[in-house]
């Protein structure tokens, strides 16, 4: 059977335009992004063969594409077989593995001195690292100096390709090739590194984001031949300059947080270690909250090294390394492939650790296991109640995430719940009346009670040209930020989750809860209560919503 790799490219070989593949009589096909890693085409003489996994059978946008290829010249009686993914995953190796082994070296001697002298040169600046990252136009070249990244170099993509295949080849621990779509470990040892003032180097490299672009990064951890904080820097440090974090500024007051919470919420997104949890229902901003997050510690401290596991990536952050996982509804795929990320991303010396979502027993392990190696990790969770969470990893496995194991101030550092709010049109709002239809008369008759002055309640009114004739103008962020101490968590393990949540908005300085936020705004004319009660929480009495919380801070007093 051929390898029809050898003939056709889904996307350009790097560094190879579209014109340069039809020069050579290779067909491009377009690939995509939602499809990558989970098909792989053969041909089996003049047949087409495209293996795709099997969540894929009965997918839209999978069977759209097929349509699509079939236009293609020489793709019309295109076959296509449903594997596991696994099997498209071996495929592709496979093919890589082919097309490393065909590769003559000659190009790799030809970078090889480069490689070394990089070694070298990064070496004489007592530098701990190597982080090389190629991003869509360049490859950038960065080292660790006490602690903090500075870049090094900027390459062509084509010529830092070759040297990465080069650097990787330098030693004897190695995989036989070089394969783009795995990760891959290994290391430099021995006589090649003479001169270098280096005596081990370890490596470790896979693919990131952008993927579609031939995104790629390699670390290399340096050991030196002097050990201690009184080597002698033999580089020239003129060479060097700062990474450059990301432009703008944070934009949570924009999207709704008072600078209260933004002073607690970057305290605590500042901590060495910890985790910080967003929670919410899907569709409410955690992944943007968490963007902001990540840009405003890029630009605080632009030489950290960011790594995220997502999945799939939704944000692009050029200042980070973002893995994806490939969207599959097989859990034991997912929980296999978010393993093999983990073990890479604490080998590739991190600073900060990003995990978009934890889903299942596999997230929060990794999550909390990334914690307890010393490091600041940011993850989301679907959660209604912030105060939930505990008992939300407690259902996911009872004998590894049990309350003793997660309530604890030092592991999970703070919790921030929220929700996105539709703003009422200011020029075409109407009066609210207790005689609302949407809402049950109970609802009705609570909302005043949150309100010193019930005739500024609006409600969203016919629509104008201001608001194209929705009736609203935006949307808010409605959230509460929660600290974590030793106390809320000792509440957690010996009273429960409500005698908890009570204890800690009964103290004078927590944050109001996302009810009592939203019928603030409910009482300045911006939020209409319906809003509020179908998207944040059922309104109650303010009474009898501060009576349970005295009377539950009060059980646990007891």
């Amino acid at each position: 059977m051929g390898n029809i790799w050898s003939r056709l490219f889904a996307n350009p070989a790097k560094g190879q335009t579209d014109e340069m593949a039809a020069s050579q009589g290779q067909v491009v096909i377009d690939i995509p992004r939602s499809l990558e890693g989970q098909i792989f085409i053969e041909a089996n003489g003049d047949d087409r063969i495209v293996f795709a996994s099997r969540q894929l059978q009965d997918r839209l946008h999978f069977l759209q594409w097929l349509d699509t290829l079939r236009y293609v010249e020489g793709f019309r009686g295109v076959k296509v077989k449903y594997v596991p993914l696994s099997a498209v995953t071996e495929r592709m190796e496979h093919a890589h593995q082919n097309s490393a082994i065909m590769e003559t070296p000659k190009e790799d001697v030809e970078v090889r001195d480069r490689a070394l002298a990089l070694l070298t040169e990064i070496g004489g600046y007592n530098s701990s690292d190597i982080r090389i990252r190629r991003l869509s136009r360049h490859t950038e070249i960065a080292c660790r100096i006490n602690g903090r990244y500075m870049v090094a170099h900027e390459w062509e993509n084509a010529f830092a390709d070759r040297l990465m295949r080069a650097m990787y080849r330098l030693g004897s621990s190695q995989a036989a090739s070089v394969t783009d779509s795995q990760f891959q470990d290994g290391g430099i040892s021995g006589d090649i590194l003479k001169g270098t003032g280096l005596d081990n180097v370890r490596i470790v490299r896979g693919p990131c984001v952008p993927l579609s672009e031939g995104g790629w990064f390699m670390i290399l951890r340096l050991q030196s031949i002097k050990r201690g904080v009184n080597r002698r820097i033999r580089g020239n440090y003129s060479t060097l300059h700062p990474l450059q974090g990301p432009p703008g500024h944070l934009r949570l007051k924009d999207y709704g947080f008072s600078q209260r919470q933004i002073d607690r919420l970057m305290g605590i997104a500042m901590s060495p270690s910890g985790a910080i949890i967003f929670t919410a229902p899907t569709g409410h901003g955690k992944t943007t909250t968490l963007y902001e997050i990540w840009a405003e510690k890029a630009r605080v401290q632009p030489g950290r090294n960011i790594v995220t596991i997502e999945q799939p990536v939704e944000l692009s952050m050029p200042w980070a390394i973002q893995l994806d996982i490939p969207n599959t509804d097989n859990e034991e795929e997912n929980g296999r492939a978010l393993r093999e990320r983990q073990r890479a991303t604490l080998r590739m010396d991190p600073d900060d650790i990003g995990l978009g979502e934890m889903r299942d027993v596999d997230g929060a392990i990794t999550c909390f296991t990334a914690v307890q190696t010393g490091h600041f990790v940011a993850s989301t969770c679907h959660v209604d109640d912030p105060f939930d969470l505990p008992f939300r990893l407690q259902i996911m496995d009872f004998t590894r995430l049990n309350f003793a194991t997660t309530c604890n101030a030092s592991l999970i550092r703070g919790i921030v719940s929220q929700r996105l709010v539709p703003v009422i049109c200011p020029h075409c709002a109407v009066p609210w009346t207790t005689d609302d239809k949407r809402l049950a008369t109970i609802i009705n008759e609570s909302v005043p009670t949150w309100c010193p002055d019930p005739s500024l309640i609006r409600r969203i009114g016919p629509g104008c040209e201001h608001c194209y004739g929705t009736g609203i103008s935006g949307r808010t962020c409605v959230a509460e930020v929660i600290e974590t101490d030793e106390e809320l968590m000792s509440d957690f393990v010996t009273h429960g989750v409500n005698v908890a949540r009570h204890r800690y908005r009964s103290r004078p300085d927590a944050d109001p809860s996302l009810l009592e936020t939203a019928m603030k705004l409910v009482a300045e004319g911006k939020l209409d209560p319906f809003d509020v009660n179908t998207t944040v929480e059922r309104i109650r009495p303010r009474e009898k919503v501060l009576k349970e919380r005295r009377d539950g801070a009060s059980r646990g007093a007891q």
